[in-house]
C-alpha cells in the first residue's frame, strides 16, 4: 500500500474529466492457447465484445522451441512445423469460435509466432486495443501460451489499455447461457490513494456506471513497522499507528472521488487493517463482487509492493481482476 501519511494536497483525487466520459470499447483482444483458462476468458470476451459491439481479436502465438523437432532421416523442418501448427491453429479457433455461441460478434482471428508477452503487446498497440481479456495458468508445452506468468507480465506492461485476468471465478458478470449476457452489480475497487490507483477508479467508476452497479471502495492500513511492535506490546492503549492511519484512511477515501461523481453509481467505502492482497481477497470472499478493480503499479510502507498485491490478487483466480496501469509522464 502507498504511504498513508500525507497531507490533504497530495490526496489523488479524481479529475472531472476522467470520471464524465462513458465507457467505450471499441476493440478488444484475447490471447488464447486452448487451456480451460483461455476459454473462460473467451467467454468474458465475447460477452462484453457484444455488449459493446465491439471488434474482438482473437490471438493464437505458436512458439516451437528447436528441442521439440523430430530427428530422422525424414524430418520436418522448422518451417514446415510452423506451418502445420499454423494450420492447426486456425482451425481451432474457428472452433471454439463456432462452438461457443460467438454468431453476431464481430471477430477476427490472429495466429502468429514468437515470444507470446511480445505478440500480445505487438497487437495492443498495432490494433488500437481498448481492452485486453485473458486467462492465467495456461499449461506448458507446444504452441501453448504459459498464461501464468504471461498474464502478470502484461498485467504490468500494458501501459495504454486495462488488462482483465479471468482464472476460476467464483463469481462472474458475463451469464453462461448463449446470449453471454453482461451484468455489473458490484465492483470491489482497491486504492492506495496513489495516481496508480487514481486512474483504476476512473475505470471502477466507468464500468459501474454503464450497468448502474455499485463500486465499494476499498483500502487496507498496513500492519505497523516491526520497530514499532515493541512500544505497542509495552503501551497498548499507545498505538500511534493504527489510530491515526485509519482515521486518516477512513477521511481520506471519503475525498477520493468528487461528490458530483458520487452521482453516477452508488457507492460505499470499507477501511481494514492488515496486508493488502490478505484483505482484498478477504473481503472480496464476503461481499462476491463481479468484479475486482485495481492499479497494476505503486510502492508503499514497510516494502509492500502494490504490484506484487496485485499479482497476488490475480493469481488467488477466484475473482475477475481488472487491471489498470498509471500513464506516467
Amino acid at each position: 500500500m502507498a504511504q498513508l501519511v500525507r497531507s490533504q494536497s497530495e490526496t489523488s483525487v479524481l479529475p472531472e474529466e476522467s470520471w464524465t466520459s462513458r465507457l467505450v470499447l471499441k476493440n478488444i483482444l484475447c490471447p488464447v492457447d486452448f487451456s480451460e483458462f483461455s476459454l473462460q476468458a473467451f467467454r468474458f470476451a465475447v460477452g462484453i465484445a457484444r455488449h459493446f459491439q465491439a471488434r474482438l481479436i482473437v490471438q493464437h502465438t505458436i512458439h516451437i522451441p528447436t528441442s521439440t523437432l523430430p530427428e530422422g532421416p525424414e524430418v520436418i523442418t522448422p518451417r514446415e512445423m510452423l506451418e502445420l501448427s499454423r494450420r492447426r491453429a486456425e482451425q481451432d479457433l474457428h472452433r471454439l469460435i463456432a462452438e461457443n455461441g460467438a454468431e453476431g460478434t464481430e471477430i477476427y482471428v490472429k495466429v502468429n509466432e514468437g515470444d507470446v508477452k511480445d505478440r500480445i503487446v505487438q497487437t495492443v498497440g498495432a490494433q488500437n486495443i481498448d481492452l485486453v481479456v485473458m486467462g492465467t495458468h495456461g499449461r506448458k508445452g507446444m504452441s501453448r501460451l504459459v498464461l501464468g506468468s504471461v498474464a502478470e507480465h502484461i498485467v504490468h506492461e500494458a501501459v495504454f489499455c486495462p488488462v482483465l485476468v479471468v482464472s476460476r471465478p467464483q463469481t462472474g458478470f458475463v451469464s453462461g447461457d448463449p446470449a453471454g449476457t453482461v451484468q455489473m452489480k458490484t465492483i470491489l475497487a482497491a486504492t492506495d490513494f496513489s495516481p496508480d490507483s487514481a486512474r483504476a477508479l476512473t475505470h471502477a467508476l466507468r464500468w459501474a456506471s454503464e450497468w448502474g452497479g455499485k463500486v465499494v471502495l476499498f483500502h487496507a492500513v498496513v500492519d505497523p513497522p516491526p520497530g514499532m511492535h515493541g512500544m505497542i506490546d509495552l503501551l497498548p492503549e499507545f498505538n500511534p499507528y493504527f489510530d491515526k492511519e485509519v482515521a486518516e484512511a477512513w477521511e481520506r477515501i471519503h475525498q477520493v472521488i468528487p461528490e458530483a461523481a458520487r452521482e453516477r453509481c452508488e457507492l460505499t467505502y470499507e477501511v481494514r487493517q492488515g496486508n493488502p492482497r490478505e484483505q482484498i481477497l478477504q473481503y472480496a470472499q464476503e461481499m462476491r463482487p463481479d468484479l475486482i478493480v485495481m492499479g497494476s503499479r505503486g510502492s508503499g510502507r514497510g516494502s509492500v509492493v502494490w504490484g506484487s498485491t496485485i499479482s497476488g490478487v490475480v493469481r488467488d483466480g477466484r475473482f475477475p481482476v481488472l487491471s489498470v496501469r498509471h500513464l506516467r509522464e
